[in-house]
């Protein structure tokens, strides 16, 4: 990231020079996120094991190819061995929820451990909000164009405006939340009337 970071700071500066941009510097402000946790395991060699192929649990110990393995915790990456394919979840969950899911783990600046049993949460969060929506069984939209009752708007509006200041300050993991919350108050809704 600090690379990446000078190199386009080397450019600003060219193009600054050049009077191709108006400001000194490319960024206002930086912001640095949190790393993805997730847990690795080392043989006896100290040498890294393909986390995947690992098996047991916490209270038996865990084995890879019979041989115990010790369980630590570090950055989600190829040289711990630990990594979780985004093409796997991309076919399984789709990219939608992958997407929510890295967005909902917690606030963007801090290091968080992936849990993939996690993800199955934000993909049923889409269905039912997709199932407020749209009628699965004859393709039909909830939708309507007549007034919400004050309590389903009050909601509405309560969750735009936290949501809009979550947005505002990067706080993704409670703007996620806030719609979570809003939509199960609309699943009540829809559950009493059958149209939102």
């Amino acid at each position: 990231a600090v690379l990446h970071l000078l190199y386009a700071r080397f450019w600003h500066k060219v193009l600054f020079d050049l009077g191709h941009v108006s400001s000194k510097e490319p960024y206002a402000r930086l912001f640095n996120q949190g790393y993805i946790m997730a847990a690795a395991f080392k043989d006896e060699r100290e040498i890294y094991v393909e986390a995947t192929e690992v098996e047991g649990s916490e209270d038996a110990g865990f084995t890879h190819d019979s041989q115990p393995v010790a369980r630590e915790w570090g950055k989600m990456g190829k040289s711990l061995k630990n990594a979780v394919s985004p093409d796997e979840m991309y076919e399984e969950y789709g990219a939608d929820t992958l997407r929510l899911y890295e967005m909902a783990m917690g606030p963007l600046d801090a290091s968080r451990p992936w849990e993939t049993r996690d993800v199955v949460g934000m993909y049923r969060f889409l269905q039912r909000l997709w199932r407020n929506m749209v009628d699965e069984d004859t393709g039909e939209l909830h939708v309507s164009d007549g007034a919400a009752p004050l309590a389903l708007q009050r909601e509405l509006h309560k969750a735009i405006h936290g949501v809009g200041n979550d947005l505002e300050h990067l706080r993704f993991n409670t703007a996620i939340s806030k719609l979570i919350e809003l939509n199960n108050v609309l699943t009540i809704y829809v559950n009493e009337t059958g149209s939102t």
